[in-house]
């Protein structure tokens, strides 16, 4: 979300994306992003995510995945290394939190001024519409270690540091298998 003429006004971001559990622990991931692709620039993600607990594949996870952007002036490849959990609180509504690490790889000069790290804290809630279908909406606090008022646009932020986000999902469960 960004400040405009004082007031937060949220900029939409699409992705499309799929994910495939490879087995009960390891899930493989990839998305497009159209937003990025109606403004001239190329964007894809692919990445895995490692379910430790077998018994319990949502109380912890770990995960990784490459993103690269580009158009004919720029680009980029970063990395997100991330940690999350949580748990069903009712049949209904799923909580968690984690926190992504994005860290930029390689990028073209104007991309290498900005800051190479970029944490970001975040928070889930997922209500079961259905058996097989869940709306998400997350809160993300973005790049939380960089200065808001150094970004430009003017983005909404806590303390002048980093930017708020709201994330709204759609999930479908083709085998229809437990969230």
């Amino acid at each position: 979300m960004v400040l405009f003429g004082g007031a937060p006004v949220p900029l939409p971001v699409t992705t499309v994306g799929v994910a495939h559990g490879l087995t009960d622990l390891v899930d493989v991931h990839a998305e497009l992003h159209p937003t990025a692709a109606a403004f001239g620039v190329a964007g894809a993600t692919a990445g895995a995510a490692v379910h430790p607990l077998a018994s319990h594949r949502s109380a912890l996870t770990f995960g990784a995945s490459f993103n690269g952007f580009g158009n004919g002036g720029d680009a980029v490849l970063f990395t997100d290394l991330w940690v999350s959990g949580g748990g069903r609180v009712a049949r209904w509504l799923w909580l968690g939190g984690g926190l992504h690490n994005g860290l930029r790889l390689a990028g073209s000069s104007s991309l290498r001024e900005q800051t190479a790290w970029a944490p970001t804290l975040f928070g889930l809630a997922s209500f079961s519409l259905s058996r097989r279908v869940a709306l998400d909406v997350e809160v993300r606090w973005y790049a939380m270690s960089t200065c808001a008022r150094c970004l430009a646009p003017d983005y909404v932020s806590l303390g002048d540091a980093g930017s708020l986000g709201l994330l709204l999902g759609v999930s479908y469960q083709f085998d229809g298998g437990a969230r």
